[in-house]
């Protein structure tokens, strides 16, 4: 009785989840030749850019991240970049100021007392006036073409208020990384196909670039409960403001080597995406705020909890094979055969049918964002493990997400927004 209930609550989940890939790359395909034409465009005139890098003890990784944006392909009288260091303990602040010192043309730096990711970006947004604002966390790396292609995209419609990378997980070597390297790649596709929807969910801070505009409309960043990039993509949609996917825009992060840091992490964006939606309730099921609004935005939220659903049932589901298993084995005695396939066997139940559908438009889904970009990731080493483990976080992460968000539990956990800090 239990089973079948638990088993029947599992339809609504299976079905709606099939529907949002099914939506997915209907627009993706429907839209395959304008994302090719998009490729192709020529920029004619370069408009100013200012790139802030916020530091937070990145001592490690910060000179790399500036050898990146000044080796840039862009003329460099129209490129700044603006370091501000909130409040290190480390030698960032001392590597930062030796860069400028090197590029005194190119390069400001700035430091303040800590406050948060989004109060350095703000002070990088106050002693900006180019044309167009991005920020770069000090963990990432941008590709040498990068800012060009982004560019393009504000040239080819003018009507684009900010454009999205395209992201990838930086020369993976744990399991975990290993694991984000097909998250990412997931990432890659559905950016562009919620772009195609107009619905793109966040504008991430590896080089997200804006118009300065954005800013002048709604503001600066808010610390939006430790996730400032979803709340600023939240007001943009409020806003009617467009936001497009530049698919050629590479751009590489590092991403938690252990368990421990790849938990806290997901578990601050899931709050961060909970906390921020209910903020911004009033954009659930309103037409004015088209695909964003009435589908992908309310979906995302659901799936949250019935993703925690889905999880718990697929343990219990293991759980109870396994006793099962157990018990005929105390019954009647172990003996161990080879496994033999037999059609006739296999299992034809609805549940398994929409599962397999599944699982193959989620390889479909992959192989799509491994073509997408220039940069092909080892997807078959990688994916067995993204398969084993994934699951494993999901619910722990989600769960935690979801208690702490409805009990109003303090963020305890949260000592800065980078992945470094966990």
């Amino acid at each position: 009785m239990i089973e079948n209930i638990l088993q029947g609550l599992m339809y609504p989940f299976l079905f709606l989840s099939m529907y949002f890939q099914v939506l997915l790359l209907t627009s993706f395909f429907e839209n395959k030749r304008k994302i090719k034409r998009e490729e192709k465009h020529e920029i004619q005139n370069y408009p100013t850019v200012a790139v802030a890098v916020p530091c937070w003890n990145e001592e490690k990784t910060l000179g790399s991240t500036l050898d990146s944006l000044l080796a840039l392909d862009y003329p460099k009288d129209k490129l700044s970049i603006i370091v501000v260091d909130d409040g290190s303990k480390d030698r960032t602040f001392a590597i930062a100021e030796v860069y400028a010192h090197n590029y005194p043309n190119q390069i400001k730096v700035f430091a303040k007392e800590n406050g948060g990711k989004h109060t350095a970006v703000n002070l990088a947004l106050e002693n900006s006036t180019s044309d167009l604002f991005g920020c770069l966390d000090a963990d990432s790396f941008v590709n040498k073409n990068s800012l060009k292609v982004i560019v393009s995209y504000f040239e080819a419609d003018k009507n684009t208020m900010a454009v999205t990378p395209c992201i990838h997980i930086r020369n993976p070597h744990t399991l975990i990384q290993r694991l984000q390297a097909i998250e990412y790649l997931m990432g890659v596709f559905l950016r562009k196909a919620f772009g195609q929807l107009d619905a793109i969910q966040v504008t991430p801070g590896p080089f997200s670039i804006f118009k300065k505009e954005v800013f002048d409309k709604l503001g600066g960043y808010r610390k939006a409960h430790n996730t400032e990039d979803f709340e600023i993509t939240l007001r943009m949609h409020k806003a009617h403001l467009k936001i497009v996917n530049s698919h050629k825009a590479l751009v590489y992060t590092v991403g938690p080597a252990t368990a421990r840091g790849f938990f806290f992490q997901r578990l601050r964006w899931a709050r961060g995406f909970l906390e921020n939606s209910l903020d911004y309730k009033e954009l659930f099921f309103k037409k004015e705020y088209g695909n964003f609004g009435m589908v992908t935005l309310p979906l995302a939220f659901l799936f949250m909890f019935y993703g925690l659903y889905a999880a718990i049932f697929s343990v219990y589901t293991l759980f109870s094979q396994l006793s099962t298993y157990i018990s005929r084995w105390l019954t009647v005695g172990f003996h161990f055969r080879m496994p033999v396939f037999d059609i006739f066997y296999f299992n034809t139940t609805m549940m398994s049918f929409v599962v397999m559908v599944m699982l193959s438009m989620f390889l479909l889904v992959l192989y799509i964002g491994n073509t997408l970009s220039d940069d092909k990731q080892q997807f078959y080493r990688n994916f067995p493990i993204f398969f084993i483990l994934y699951p494993i976080f999901v619910p722990l992460f989600l769960g935690r997400a979801i208690f702490d968000t409805f009990t109003k539990r303090k963020n305890v956990w949260v000592l800065q927004d980078t992945k470094h800090s966990l």
